[in-house]
């Protein structure tokens, strides 16, 4: 772990015995605790973002993946698992961009 920096956060008492229960069912204090949920909110919060981006088309695949530090098809199997659509655009412009990719294909033969 980096430096640890001591942080003060005011909560409502049942936010607090939430994340007391969520540390006594894993063995942990309540620092570890919210050290985890935070670092997984923060992730999850990160990869919504994401995708929101990818599927309105500010991001290409190879963009959304590189965000999220996964190869390609990880990302392609991470967007289909949450009900992205992968493909995106026209068919005949998918069609012309598989059939550009598969003659450069062939010719490197």
């Amino acid at each position: 772990m980096a430096h640890a920096v001591r942080v003060n956060a005011t909560m409502d008492e049942d936010l607090v015995r939430r994340v007391d229960a969520f540390a006594a069912e894993r063995y942990e204090d309540r620092s570890t605790a919210l050290r985890q949920l935070v670092a997984f909110a923060l992730r999850e919060l990160h990869k919504r973002d994401a995708m929101d981006a990818y599927a309105a088309g500010r991001l290409t695949l190879r963009e959304f993946a590189r965000s999220l530090d996964l190869d390609v098809w990880a990302a392609h199997d991470l967007l289909r698992a949450e009900g992205v659509a992968v493909a995106q655009g026209e068919r005949n412009e998918t069609r012309s961009a598989l059939n550009a990719t598969l003659e450069d294909y062939n010719s490197a033969k």
